[in-house]
């Protein structure tokens, strides 16, 4: 029993460890996203359609970032946004990995940290793409990530829909839609991996588990 008590808290901290990393590399995503369709704000009346290939240094002359650095992230930047959303889901794996572990064992410590399985992989599946799942498990630094960005994409998918004179007028919805819509296709496809490691967790008798 103590050889597993010391197990069990030497996995929690990697838990934890994966998590600080995962919030990083999230968190990161945004800010890159932010930045880089905020420096689009001084965009207007430019065509967005000519950006969606390669972009050179004087198509960017409506901006006041140096133009060389930002025609860098933009031709590179769905190669940069897949990379940043491949690293998060490597360390969600390594993170639920652990949890499975976590799971398996005979532990009554920290229990008020568990949940309903059937209850989490339903709210995952289903509103995880709001970061619901993520305040649930009070892990609320990830809600609030998902959540913003579930909100910029409502926004931009708004405006392009019923507002299309102003969002073909200003690059920085353009942007934002085109970043939120790309990170809510990778909180799915993690929202997914979630789901699917909860479901091999092992359960206790009330179906609680750590998630």
């Amino acid at each position: 029993m103590k050889k597993e008590k010391k197990e069990f808290r030497s996995l929690r901290r990697k838990v934890l460890n994966y998590n600080k990393v995962l919030v990083g590399v999230l968190a990161l995503f945004m800010v890159y996203a932010l930045v880089y369709s905020i420096s689009m704000l001084d965009c207007e009346g430019v065509n967005f359609y000519t950006f969606s290939g390669t972009v050179s240094e004087s198509q960017l002359a409506c901006t006041n970032v140096p133009t060389g650095l930002l025609a860098f992230f933009m031709n590179y930047r769905y190669v940069i946004a897949l990379v940043l959303l491949a690293v998060a889901l490597v360390f969600l794996v390594l993170q639920k990995v652990c949890l499975v572990k976590i799971n398996e064992m005979d532990v009554v410590e920290y229990e008020d940290e568990k949940v309903k399985k059937s209850n989490h992989i339903l709210t995952t599946l289903l509103l995880g793409y709001t970061g619901l799942h993520k305040f649930r498990t009070e892990n609320r630094k990830i809600g609030w990530i998902y959540l913003v960005n579930f909100v910029l994409f409502v926004v931009t998918f708004i405006m392009k829909t019923f507002f299309v004179a102003t969002y073909e007028s200003y690059l920085v919805f353009y942007c934002t839609y085109e970043f939120s819509f790309l990170f809510l296709i990778g909180i799915i496809i993690m929202n997914i991996v979630e789901a699917v490691f909860a479901l091999m967790s092992a359960k206790d008798d009330n179906d609680m588990i750590f998630a």
